[in-house]
């Protein structure tokens, strides 16, 4: 049984299953733990189109949980496909077109339509072979000789001697799905459609070659003992990640969902939950991120905040970019690099990043340099074996402090407790907003069935304006800085000078990260992180103009210096507040008796450089805004041109406008809490 059997044509099968597919089965055997079978076969453009689904094809359910990569997995940009594959590619007649194989996965689901976890057997799940009489093609699989494997609503017949092969399943249990390729087989099914599904003579010669892994111990696969994957699901997901993530290149979102090899988005899925509508007590709710596309801002909708925002803050924060391409082969560069990724994520007392109780530097001079210390490869980063170790160091150091700040803060605990309150987290509202948008569509019937003609409103809608609300978005009063990504990464640049950097010795001066907090959350309620708040009537522009404001426009103006800016401004009135703490004081404008601190004290003890012995940069901090006052002073006292106020008239302007600035940050100590304005009461949610 060598020859190739004959082909013919057949009839439409009576049962579920589909018509049979011929081709040829192989493996991937590269180690004695792990296995992967495949068949192989070419496929006519209607059976690809008609047969094999994308991941927005496979029934939807508000039920469902998607973990980080089946989000992106399941997303398809249909602009991409229509203009780059359908139009610029397929219809060009004067293109030559070649498709790469398709690779496909067989997911068991129920009767229902729900995908399951395993394959399952049920009665009547093995059909006859040949699967109509007289077909010489399929009766060549009925030989005694021939190996039958049946796994759920799957098939498949090989032979012992060959690898001649046969595949059927049953479209009721199982869906055959792209893993790879899944904008090419939409491109076609598009492609199909716009022909109404029927082809010319010189178009039905087309085959697709099509890889369908099977993934079942029936046929011979075999996974790790210790492997992390359990279910169908999870292993067609790790397939999936290992093709997607080097074949094209991806948006940041996408990159921080699949690259495994990049420390940091390594480190920013420690700080998410790794599902949809799942709610952690420590960890930030997937569901409340924007993860849908390459957009930092959450400073709108229902956001608590954005993967990619998450990733440029992880980024800043470790500081980690490995030696440029020019200087790849550097030693110094690389054990620079080396040096300091260790001081970043090392772990112990020692600091080391280690793999199986080898450290990172003594892998690079092993595994990189010659006998003579020569290097022999570049160092592009943290090798992927030790990323491991690289995230309990990220986990040790950085998480903790980080996620106080990212849920604690109190805007952004009012959002997750409204969230909580609400059910956002894990009801409706997560999972049809987890839904792609060919699934939304589908759903909104569903939806529209359970709740009436405003379930928008009722699920959505008024959730989101209470959102807004909470993040001062239409509020006469301006919106809130904490949702702005320019004062976020200000924030925690402040807090890894506090909780990383500070040695432990001196952690008791700087105050915990509850103390942080406490500071943080008294300013926001006394509306001082507002976008547009006041200061005193005598001072002509509000608190935030010259820092990250324009004073025209009073718009934000969103630069790294807005940044630096915001930086100085925190850290110079959490430093004020913990000169008065560590003098065992209390702040005042002006009293002087003893048990008192003014303001204009602390803020000339910071004028000196001697100040950075005991508050690091603070010196640096107020001659960056001061100097920045002191180019605005023509500005600020109303006149044209800055030539028109000599050099001691614009020092004295700036020093004034520092002074109030920095008195509006220590005011909720002095003055005491404002009384909470009523529109900020809970508004009760539609019924």
């Amino acid at each position: 049984m060598t020859l190739l059997p004959p082909i013919s044509n057949t009839d439409q099968d009576t049962r579920d299953y589909n018509l049979p597919i011929y081709g040829q089965r192989g493996e991937y055997s590269l180690s004695a733990m792990v296995k992967v079978p495949y068949f192989m076969a070419l496929m006519d453009l209607k059976r690809v189109t008609s047969e094999l689904k994308t991941h927005e094809e496979v029934s939807p359910s508000l039920d469902t949980k998607y973990n980080l990569v089946e989000l992106f997995q399941r997303n398809i940009d249909p602009d991409r496909v229509k203009k780059e594959i359908v139009d610029g590619y397929l219809k060009n007649p004067s293109k030559l077109k070649f498709f790469n194989s398709l690779t496909i996965v067989l997911l068991p689901k129920e009767a229902s339509g729900q995908i399951q976890k395993e394959f399952e057997d049920y009665p009547n799940n093995d059909p006859r072979i040949p699967y109509v009489d007289d077909n010489e093609t399929d009766a060549y699989f009925a030989h005694e000789q021939c190996v039958k494997s049946i796994f759920g609503g799957v098939q498949f017949v090989s032979t012992e001697t060959a690898s001649l092969s046969r595949l059927r399943w049953d479209r009721k249990r199982v869906d055959a799905v792209a893993v790879d390729g899944q904008h090419r087989l939409k491109a076609l099914k598009l492609w199909m459609e716009g022909k109404n599904n029927e082809l010319v003579d010189i178009e039905k010669p087309t085959r697709i070659p099509i890889i369908f892994l099977l993934l079942d111990p029936a046929v011979g696969f075999k996974t790790s003992p210790g492997s992390n994957n359990s279910g169908i699901k999870a292993i067609a997901r790790e397939i999936f990640t290992d093709l997607n993530k080097n074949a094209r290149e991806v948006d940041m979102a996408t990159q921080i969902i699949l690259d495994d090899r990049s420390v940091a988005s390594c480190c920013v899925r420690e700080l998410v939950t790794e599902s949809t509508c799942v709610d952690d007590d420590t960890l930030l709710p997937l569901s409340l991120l924007r993860w849908q596309e390459a957009n930092n801002r959450f400073d709108q909708k229902y956001y608590l905040n954005s993967l990619v925002n998450l990733h440029l803050i992880v980024e800043d924060l470790l500081d980690l970019e490995p030696p440029p391409a020019r200087e790849a082969m550097s030693k110094s560069r690389a054990l620079a690099f080396i040096e300091k990724a260790s001081r970043q994520l090392g772990t112990g007392p020692d600091r080391r990043i280690e793999d199986r109780g080898v450290d990172l530097k003594e892998f690079y001079t092993k595994e990189f340099l010659d006998e003579d210390g020569e290097p022999t490869a570049p160092l592009m980063g943290i090798p992927p074996q030790f990323l491991a170790a690289a995230k309990l160091g990220f986990q040790e150091h950085f998480s903790g402090w980080m996620l106080k700040i990212l849920r604690e803060f109190r805007p952004y605990e009012e959002l997750i407790a409204y969230a909580r309150k609400q059910n956002l987290i894990a009801g409706e509202f997560a999972q049809f907003r987890a839904q792609p948008k060919d699934h939304q569509i589908e759903l909104k019937n569903e939806l529209a069935n359970r709740h009436g003609e405003r379930w928008f409103d009722l699920v959505l809608g008024q959730h989101d304006e209470h959102i807004e609300k909470i993040k001062g978005v239409r509020d006469a009063r301006g919106e809130q800085w904490a949702f702005k990504t320019i004062f976020q990464k200000a924030v925690m640049r402040l807090g890894k000078r506090l909780f990383f950097e500070t040695p432990d010795e001196e952690r008791e001066r700087f105050g915990t990260i509850d103390d942080f907090l406490e500071f943080m959350n008294r300013l926001h309620d006394c509306d001082v992180f507002r976008v547009i708040a006041p200061l005193p009537e005598e001072e002509s522009y509000k608190l935030w103009t010259f820092i990250s404001v324009n004073y025209g426009s009073e718009k934000i103006k969103v630069s790294s210096t807005s940044e630096k800016r915001i930086l100085a401004i925190l850290t110079l009135w959490y430093y004020g507040y913990r000169f008065a703490v560590a003098e065992g004081r209390a702040l005042s404008f002006d009293n002087e008796e003893e048990g008192f601190i003014t303001t204009g004290e602390i803020l000339g003890r910071f004028a000196t450089k001697a100040a950075q012995t005991m508050w690091p940069a603070v010196n640096d901090h107020y001659q960056e805004l001061f100097g920045d006052f002191k180019r605005s002073a023509h500005i600020i006292s109303g006149k044209s041109e800055l030539s028109e106020l000599s050099e001691q008239r614009q020092k004295q302007i700036g020093k004034q406008r520092l002074k109030a600035v920095f008195d509006a940050g220590l005011r909720p100590w002095i003055d005491g809490m404002p009384t909470p304005p009523k529109e900020m009461e809970d508004d009760e949610p539609l019924l």
